[in-house]
């Protein structure tokens, strides 16, 4: 596209130069002149192709240069275009997602109110300019601004917005050094189920365990302790 678009640059300067040499002209001092005079404008009006063959030959070779100009550019202005009136279905979702870290795809359709599809797509230029990441927690992934936060923070906001995860987490915070076996009786949960989440809280650093010589007991790390405050606030 960079060597088409200086050979349409030269051909146009150069028939444009052509046209100039062709057509060329003096200007000289007005002078008064004696007797009478024709104001009334042309003599006659001629067709085009009554015109100099050089003036017709340049005509067409620079409309002929216009066309090609539009038919390779065209598409490309058109798009660049579009992206402009695109671009406020893209901020707002990522300003959604900024207020909103470890929002799912479902969470940002339903609250800006743009469909999947449109929402994917923005999505995705939004990844190959790295405003936004996501992280993958089984089949869901949730979705984050690029910077600002360190990554373990916003491992602590997408757990947040998982709704299992949240309760085991809220629980803790509650109850700290509260057991495995206590927190699925209070939420009605399976040990190995509680047992699974508890794991990966601790792979993630979030919760430190201790044991009492009967059970396991947990306790939120400080930083997300703090997380999980202002996330309730």
């Amino acid at each position: 596209m960079k060597h088409s678009s200086i050979v349409l640059f030269f051909l146009l300067v150069f028939f444009a130069n052509v046209a100039v040499v062709q057509g060329g002209y003096s200007v000289e001092p007005y002078s008064l002149r004696t007797g009478p005079s024709d104001i009334l404008g042309a003599d006659s009006t001629i067709s085009f192709f009554e015109l100099p063959l050089w003036i017709q030959i340049t005509w067409s070779i620079c409309f002929l240069i216009a066309i090609l100009g539009t038919i390779k550019f065209g598409p490309l202005l058109f798009g660049k275009v579009k992206t402009v009136l695109q671009n406020k279905n893209r901020t707002l979702l990522l300003e959604y997602i900024g207020t909103h870290p470890g929002c799912t795809i479902a969470d940002l359709s339903k609250k800006t109110g743009i469909n999947r599809g449109t929402a994917r797509y923005h999505l995705y230029l939004l990844f190959l300019e790295r405003k936004v990441v996501q992280k993958k927690y089984g089949k869901l992934s949730y979705l984050f601004a690029n910077g600002g936060r360190p990554l373990e923070k916003k491992r602590v906001y997408g757990y947040i917005m998982n709704p299992a995860k949240q309760e085991i987490l809220n629980l803790i915070l509650d109850q700290p050094g509260i057991s495995n076996k206590e927190i699925a009786e209070r939420l009605l949960l399976k040990r190995n189920t509680v047992h699974w989440h508890l794991q990966q809280f601790l792979e993630e650093n979030m919760i430190a365990s201790r044991w009492d010589g009967r059970n396991m007991n947990y306790i939120l790390l400080p930083e997300v302790e703090v997380i999980l405050r202002e996330y309730g606030n």
